[in-house]
Order: C-alpha cells, then structure tokens, then sequence
C-alpha cells in the first residue's frame, strides 16, 4: 500500500546498512560504496515491482482507498506521473535509509540505525492500524464507497499478492546473502 510503501523503502535502507556496517565502517564515501549497488538493485528489481504490481493492478485497494483518480490513469499524463513519482520516491527514500544508515555507522551512531529500523517499522504500520480492515475489501473506489467488493482472500487479487510477495521474499533473501558476500570478503 502506498502509506505503507515509502516508510518501509526507507526501512530498508537502515536494514541493509545495519546489516553491513562491518564493511560500511570502512567506507569513507557515503554516495559510491560496494553496498549501495546491490542496495539500489534491490529496492528497484526487488521492492518496487510489489507497488508497480499492486498500484496498476489494484490501485484503489493499493492506496486504501484514499482517492479514487488512482484508477484513471488513461489519457491522464498527470496521474500517470504520480506512478512514477512513487515508484521514483521508493528508490530514493531506500537510498536515503541506506546512505543515512551508513552516515551513522561512520560516526559511531549506530543506536540511531536500529532506532530507524524501529521507527520505520512503526511507521510503515500506522496506516494499517488507522484504517484497520480497509485491505480485507477488494474493489474500486466505488465498490468500497457503495461497501461492495470481494475478499482478499479471493482470486485474483490473493494469488497476485502471495506471487509478489514471495517476489520478494525470493530477492529479500538473496539481496541479503549477497550483502553478506561482500561484507565476507571485504569487510
């Protein structure tokens, strides 16, 4: 979800940086390092293809029900555009997390990493606690306005979801064992 998204972009960049502080302790520039490659490669193949999938796919249910010009994005350049701006937004405030991240290892702040995998943790699961329930309905905007709609549960919507969340998982688990790679042979 789209609340949900950006802090947890950002989360895991604190993660990731958290991860190879050994190596990051050791890196003295903070824009090219050998972690932030692998870090933007998956934030951009691994995370943002969850938003891009369930944006264009579910838009209203992908912005919990918020707004609904979500769902018109044919001929409308401007809508169109805030896509791009949010997938854009998940890149950059994952670089962000992790250039942040590694800034506090460098000065010996790293209590200030954890406390961001916290906050954002937190953060990433306001959304779901101020509109407890909204995600359980599957429609458009009007569906969930007139209470109409079908389960989560259900197909399409269940099958896509454990697809791209197993997505992620799969590049979660292997962006993590390569991180742990170079940490191994150059931390």
């Amino acid at each position: 979800m789209v609340q949900v998204d950006l802090p947890t972009a950002f989360t895991f960049g604190q993660v990731f940086a958290f991860i190879g502080r050994k190596l990051l302790k050791k890196e003295p520039h903070l824009l090219y390092n050998k972690l932030i490659g692998p870090f933007t490669i998956f934030i951009s193949c691994g995370f943002v293809p969850v938003g891009i999938f369930l944006l264009t796919g579910w838009a209203s249910w992908q912005s919990m029900y918020a707004v609904q010009w979500v769902e018109n994005t044919m001929n409308q350049p401007l809508i169109a555009g805030v896509y791009v701006a949010y997938y854009t937004s998940i890149v950059v405030l994952g670089n962000i997390g992790f250039i942040l991240g590694h800034y506090w290892i460098q000065i010996g702040k790293e209590k200030f990493v954890v406390i961001g995998i916290i906050l954002g943790i937190i953060v990433s699961i306001i959304p779901f606690i101020l509109r407890w329930g909204v995600w359980w309905k599957v429609g458009t905007f009007a569906d969930y306005q007139n209470g109409v709609g079908y389960s989560f549960l259900k197909p399409p919507i269940f099958y896509g979801w454990l697809f791209i969340i197993g997505w992620l998982v799969v590049i979660s688990i292997l962006s993590l064992l390569w991180v742990q790679h170079i940490v191994k042979k150059h931390g």
